[in-house]
């Protein structure tokens, strides 16, 4: 395959590159470096983060947005299998990927009582918020 397709030769690796760069481009202090210097310092990172990152970007979960954009070949001539995935569909996967992240983080202030959350029929849609002291204090309606 050609033409903007990309082959996956391992996707344990693929997955979790991908991972590591969707967490550390989150940091603003990687703002300032160019795409070199960034991919440097990604294959460098020790495996400190990688229990934050497992929380907030678990590994099946980032590997099933990765599934659904995979194609599987098999070779006419070896009949070995290949995987296969389009460039554009990449930048999907990683779109994806930083969007689950978001999700979890926010998942995780809620469960934490750090952040409200609330289902608003107008916009169809979750709102947030944050708690506030005064929130404690609030009276709470009677409930029989």
């Amino acid at each position: 395959m050609k033409d903007g397709w990309l082959e996956i030769v391992n996707l344990e690796k693929l997955v979790n590159f991908s991972r590591r760069v969707v967490f550390h481009n989150f940091d603003e202090r990687n703002n300032d470096l160019d795409d070199q210097s960034f991919i440097e310092k990604i294959n460098k990172i020790e495996q400190i983060d990688d229990p934050e990152m497992d929380t907030v970007l678990p590994f099946e979960e980032s590997k099933n947005i990765f599934q659904e954009l995979i194609k599987k070949r098999i070779g006419k001539k070896t009949k070995q299998i290949k995987y296969f995935i389009k460039e554009s569909d990449y930048d999907e996967a990683l779109s994806q990927l930083n969007q689950r992240m978001v999700s979890n983080i926010v998942k995780g202030l809620v469960a934490k009582g750090l952040l409200e959350s609330a289902f608003d029929n107008e916009k169809n849609d979750f709102v947030f918020w944050m708690k506030t002291a005064n929130d404690d204090n609030k009276e709470k309606p009677e409930t029989d």
